[in-house]
């Protein structure tokens, strides 16, 4: 108990309960026995188990989906700025004006005329501003993210950021907070020493969320404390038989238990309290949603973002997540394996179409389990606290908790890409009065050459002063 299991394998002896959620991303922790299959980096939680290896190494399932991001990431082609596009154009315009403007001179007989025009042409349409907006405006843009905790690997990823398409978001870790939380209580103040009694050495996720929600209580004194696997707790607290469990647990932990014992699925996982035989106490655990998380995924839909949720966890309780997150039922799949999570990202992609600006489809998880997902994605983005493969796969890491950031990313990259825009149109601009100066004769080339480094001046500037990025995104 307490350890990794190193292998794929069969339990052949033993009983426990495994957290799987480096490979589901689910949040609850589910029970094996004998004949169940187990998988390499998996946490054993709660008892000793004795396993047949099926496969070491490479073979196992947890190699073999690291094996898939790596294949998503080399398969992967960058975008091609703008800027990249119009230098091969600009470049046979200049020469081919050059060659126009020396030909209209020399007929009307003025060889000096011809020489000093064209040369002034070349010096004023030299390409150095042009060259300039996008790497100085990418450069300035992803320095301003870094010191937001926003980390950008690359100016590809945020001109692709610019074309909102779908947003495709794991829930446990990314739209939750990733831990046990105690959602509800209700129940006599009285009964919370007595509940921390019980639980003070369990190492069970629950026990956590109790000493979590009640860290200031001090708990009561307790005897014959009795673990059941899967069940709940059995003790005497001050004098009083105290059970606390699951409904199911308490139905055969009491003599006479009563109809109240039976509660409704709510997506949240129920925990009731009975002392000296009678129900007294109900609460209710879950993964907590982000706080920010309803406004952030609010306004970036009204941006153009379709949402989908894209979960390991059970139907139930992602469907209690989706639906106080506004996502449409047709937008929730749940129960879904790191293979799945891949499979339905990569069709996203091909759904989206090819072409030089197809609509991004960006990832957002945190666990190995999403690695592959964020791997086939335009765009793969792992938020704070996320596995290292996932961070590691990512075009962008966040370093702030919540999902403001992600706000914060679309804007972002929305005015990166405007800012490039204006640098091009005004290096674009100045060419065209430069080539229409020096092919008319009003500018000598020692003009040319002063007026030159205002073009690359007006980028440099703009791209230092430009407001991209901004910790609310607004």
């Amino acid at each position: 108990a307490g350890e990794t299991i190193p292998v794929d394998g069969e339990v052949i002896e033993g009983s426990s309960r495994l957290n799987r959620a480096i490979l589901t991303g689910e949040s609850e922790e589910v029970e094996v026995d004998v004949g169940d299959t187990v998988y390499a980096g998996t946490l054993n939680r709660s008892a000793e188990l004795r396993i047949s290896v099926r496969a070491t190494g490479d073979d196992s399932r947890l190699a073999r989906i690291l094996a898939q991001v790596d294949e998503s990431a080399q398969r992967r082609a960058p975008v091609v700025l703008l800027a990249d596009r119009l230098a091969s154009k600009l470049v046979l315009v200049v020469l081919s004006l050059a060659a126009a403007t020396f030909f209209l001179w020399i007929r009307r007989g003025d060889s000096a005329a011809a020489w000093d025009n064209t040369i002034a042409l070349l010096i004023s349409t030299c390409p150095c501003a042009l060259a300039l907006a996008t790497p100085l405006a990418m450069t300035a843009a992803v320095g301003r993210a870094a010191r937001t905790g926003i980390y950008v690997k690359g100016g590809d990823t945020l001109e692709s950021l610019s074309r909102p398409g779908w947003l495709v978001l794991d829930k446990t870790g990314t739209l939750t907070v990733g831990e046990t939380t105690l959602v509800s209580w209700s129940g006599d103040e009285g009964l919370r020493p007595m509940i921390l009694a019980l639980e003070a050495t369990s190492t069970h996720p629950i026990a956590a969320g109790f000493r979590r929600a009640w860290s200031g209580l001090t708990p009561a004194a307790s005897a014959e404390v009795q673990h059941t696997i899967g069940g709940g707790i059995v003790g005497t607290v001050g004098g009083h038989h105290v059970v606390l469990g699951s409904p199911r647990f308490l139905a055969t932990e009491l003599p006479h238990a009563p109809a109240s014992v039976s509660v409704a699925s709510d997506g949240y996982t129920p925990v009731l309290v009975a002392v000296d035989g009678r129900i007294v106490g109900r609460a209710s655990f879950g993964d907590a949603i982000r706080p920010d998380a309803a406004a952030a995924l609010a306004t970036l839909r009204a941006r153009g973002w379709r949402t989908l949720l894209l979960s390991g966890d059970s139907q139930s309780v992602s469907a209690r997540v989706g639906a106080e997150l506004g996502f449409a039922p047709d937008e929730i799949v749940a129960e879904a394996t790191p293979e799945e999570k891949a499979a339905r990202v990569t069709a996203l992609v091909q759904a989206v179409g090819g072409g030089r600006t197809p609509p991004c489809v960006a990832m957002v998880g945190d666990g190995v389990n999403d690695a592959a997902a964020i791997a086939a994605a335009t765009v793969g983005i792992g938020v704070h606290g996320g596995a290292e493969a996932s961070l590691a796969t990512a075009d962008v890491a966040m370093t702030r908790d919540g999902l403001t950031a992600l706000v914060a990313l679309d804007t972002g990259a929305r005015r990166s890409m405007t800012m490039i825009r204006r640098n091009i149109a005004w290096a674009l601009a100045y060419n065209v009065v430069g080539v229409g100066l020096a092919m008319t004769g009003h500018i000598t080339p020692l003009v040319a050459a002063i007026m030159m480094p205002t073009s690359s001046l007006t980028v440099v500037l703009a791209s230092w002063l430009g407001r991209t990025f901004t910790k609310d995104g607004r």
